[in-house]
């Protein structure tokens, strides 16, 4: 069923203590007053999520750091000056016309407070990046919104303003000095922004599970760059009613085995709460468990090339599923240490799964041995 090779054959990465359990969480008020109405991208996702972490013993192991604002220039790396300008003017006019909503399509929302929020959520990726780089810090948590992987270099869509995730990967280029940035993506819904920021570019890889023929109708396994960044787009669609195999075979034989060839130097991570089997704008069935067993690999594969992990929130929009799938995420994130049964393990994936997996080793052979 699976590759004759094992993505975990590293040496001793099955007993590896990681390199450093030092994990922050960064969040601010500023994300609560980016208002959006009777609408499931809420300012109480954070609420709860914020709630259910400092209720849990695992607050004890982070550290609650509230994130700066951006410069302006560390959103033009990804997007054009008009978009930004747009975004500013409909906050102003939202404030000038007494607090009301602007609507820039019929899913995204822009209050007064949303330029300042959006600011800021760009601030903590870019943050993140350098506490991870500069201050001996393993994982940093942006608890954010808006969220941001639909955003692309022209447009707001998809609840998204600005691509959080795409400026943290570009700042670590500009400013860091990067080479090889890889972005990591497990929304329910494809990350069309961020593909489309760096499909010709092959110093970000960016690789994505999300819901076949869902919203926003891209992210096909033939979707895999061009030009130069041939290669380094990597895309795994999978069917409804998919679950914690699904995901795990993903994590397993596509996420770790690039991983181990790109040799990134910094991972970035997409993280949507939103395949949740509880969660109601989508039909994946991920357990919050699942989510501890995902950043467990993804720790792995740090601490395999010693380098950080930013997380960033996209998506999810059961409050329940929010608050215990954050728990689950952060417990791994601050372990010392795992053993083989914390890993994802692909337990009877479907057959359609295996059938993509299949023909994503054909699209991409070439490029990377799965």
């Amino acid at each position: 069923m699976f590759p004759d090779h094992d993505v975990f054959d590293a040496p001793n990465l099955q007993d590896t203590v990681f390199a450093g359990s030092r994990t922050a969480v960064l969040y601010h008020d500023d994300f609560i007053r980016h208002l959006t109405g009777n609408h499931p991208e809420s300012p109480e996702r954070l609420v709860v999520m914020r709630k259910a972490l400092q209720e849990h013993p695992v607050n004890k192991s982070i550290e609650w750091i509230e994130p700066r604002l951006c410069d302006v220039a560390d959103i033009q790396r990804c997007h054009a000056d008009a978009h930004i300008e747009t975004i500013r003017l409909a906050s102003e006019r939202a404030a000038e016309e007494g607090g009301r909503t602007i609507w820039l399509d019929p899913d995204t929302a822009v209050s007064p407070g949303s330029y300042q929020a959006a600011l800021r959520a760009v601030g903590a990726c870019c943050q993140g990046v350098d506490m991870v780089l500069r201050e001996g810090f393993q994982s940093v948590w942006c608890l954010v919104r808006p969220p941001g992987h639909h955003a692309t270099r022209n447009r707001a869509m998809g609840f998204c303003l600005f691509n959080n995730a795409a400026c943290a990967a570009e700042y670590a280029r500009a400013v860091h000095k990067l080479e090889r940035v890889m972005i990591v993506d497990y929304d329910l819904h494809h990350g069309n922004g961020t593909q489309d920021i760096f499909y010709s570019d092959a110093g970000v890889l960016y690789t994505s599970i999300h819901q076949s023929y869902h919203y926003p109708g891209t992210g096909h396994i033939d979707e895999i760059g061009e030009g130069a960044g041939a290669g380094y787009t990597v895309n795994f669609p999978v069917l409804a009613g998919s679950g914690d195999g699904e995901f795990a075979l993903y994590m397993r034989e596509v996420v770790a085995p690039i991983a181990w060839q790109f040799k990134p130097q910094l991972l970035v991570v997409s993280v949507g709460f939103d395949a949740h089997i509880s969660d109601h704008l989508g039909f994946l069935q991920v357990s919050s468990e699942e989510y501890g067993k995902i950043v467990n690999l993804l720790r792995a594969v740090a601490s395999h090339f010693n380098i950080g992990i930013v997380y960033t929130l996209e998506g999810g929009y059961s409050l329940r599923a929010q608050a215990e799938s954050v728990v689950h995420s952060l417990v791994a994130s601050t372990n010392n240490h795992f053993d083989a049964g914390d890993l994802p393990m692909p337990y009877r994936p479907s057959q359609g799964a295996l059938a993509a997996l299949d023909r994503l080793r054909k699209v991409l052979k070439g490029y990377w041995d799965l």
